[in-house]
C-alpha cells in the first residue's frame, strides 16, 4: 500500500474525524505497519504484546479456541485492552485475506490518542456497541464493563478526562481518578445525585441533555457545564467550580440500532459522560 492509500484507510476509522489531518501522517510514520498474508496469525490466545491494531486492508477474524467471535474489515480496531492491561491475550486473530494492519503501541496510544478527549469517548461508544458471544475476548466489550466496574475501572483510570456513569435517577455510580480535578476521591461522589455537583440551574432541559437517554449522532456533544468544587476540599476557598466540555450518551441493555427502533424492547441503564477541563484558568 502506498502511504496515502493508508492513510484514506485511516480516515475510515471512527475517530479519525477528531483526528487533525497532519497528526493522522505523524501517527502513520510513528507507527509500524504489519502485512499478513490470507491464513497468517496476528496473535494468538495467550501471547503478550501492549499494542492495539488498526486495519488499513484485508479483513481478520477473531476467534477464540476455534470458536469465531467477529471479522474487523477496513477502519475497524481492536487489541486496546492490551495497552491498559499487563496479561495475555484472550483471543486469537488471523487474516482472513491478505491484509495490512497499523500497530500502535503505548507510547503512541497515549501521544495520539488517549490525550483527545473526542477520540477517547469515540473508543468507549464503539466498545458500547460491540456484540461479543465471548465477554472476554481482546478487550471486553462495554456490555461486561458494565457488570465488571474492575474492569471497566482498568480502562478508565488510564484516561485523563473526568468520567462518570449515573444510573437513571441520575446517581452516580462509578467515578474514575481524574474527580480529584474538582477535590473529590471517587468514593466520595458515588450514591451522589450529578444535581449536587452541577453548578448551574438543574431545569428539566439541563438534565435531558447531560443525563441524555440518547444514542448515536443525537447524544450531547461539548457542552459547556460547571461542576461545583468539594467544600470539604483544600481546593475550595481558592476556587469555587471548574469549567467542563462533556459528551454524554445513553446507556441501554441492548445495541443502538435496536435502541432506535421505536417499539423494541429495551432497558435504559443510564448515562455516560466524559468531561475535559479545557480552561486552565481558575474560576474564583
Amino acid at each position: 500500500m502506498t502511504s496515502n492509500q493508508k492513510i484514506d484507510a485511516l480516515k475510515q476509522v471512527s475517530f479519525s474525524k477528531f483526528i487533525q489531518d497532519d497528526d493522522l501522517w505523524y501517527l502513520l510514520y510513528a507507527c509500524e505497519s504489519v502485512s499478513l498474508k490470507a491464513g497468517n496469525v496476528l496473535f494468538a490466545e495467550n501471547s503478550f504484546k501492549e499494542s492495539m491494531y488498526i486495519v488499513l486492508d484485508g479483513k481478520l477474524e477473531v476467534y477464540k479456541k476455534n470458536k469465531h467471535i467477529a471479522f474487523v474489515e477496513i477502519g475497524g480496531f481492536f487489541g486496546e485492552m492490551s495497552l491498559l492491561e499487563s496479561k495475555p491475550r484472550s483471543a486469537s486473530v488471523r487474516a482472513v485475506t491478505d491484509s495490512v494492519l497499523l500497530e500502535i503501541d503505548k507510547g503512541n496510544f497515549s501521544t495520539y490518542i488517549s490525550s483527545n478527549s473526542k477520540v477517547v469517548w469515540d473508543i468507549l461508544t464503539t466498545l458500547s456497541k460491540r456484540n461479543r458471544e465471548d465477554l472476554d475476548a481482546i478487550d471486553s466489550g462495554y456490555g461486561e464493563l458494565l457488570r465488571s466496574e474492575e474492569q471497566y475501572r482498568k480502562i478508565v483510570e488510564s484516561i485523563s478526562d473526568l468520567i462518570l456513569q449515573v444510573d437513571p435517577n441520575g446517581i452516580i455510580c462509578f467515578a474514575n481518578q481524574s474527580a480529584s480535578t474538582f477535590g473529590y476521591e471517587p468514593n466520595e461522589l458515588i450514591g451522589k445525585p450529578f444535581s449536587e455537583i452541577f453548578d448551574g440551574e438543574w431545569d428539566d432541559k439541563t438534565k435531558h441533555n447531560i443525563l441524555t437517554r440518547r444514542v448515536g449522532p443525537r447524544t450531547t456533544t461539548n457542552m459547556e457545564i460547571s461542576l461545583k468544587v468539594n467544600p470539604a476540599s483544600n481546593l475550595h476557598g481558592l476556587i469555587w467550580y471548574l469549567p467542563f466540555l462533556v459528551n454524554t450518551s445513553g446507556i441501554w441493555n441492548v445495541t443502538q440500532d435496536v435502541v432506535m427502533k421505536k417499539d423494541a424492547p429495551k432497558e435504559f441503564l443510564g448515562s455516560l459522560l466524559v468531561a475535559r477541563n479545557d480552561k486552565m484558568d481558575l474560576a474564583i
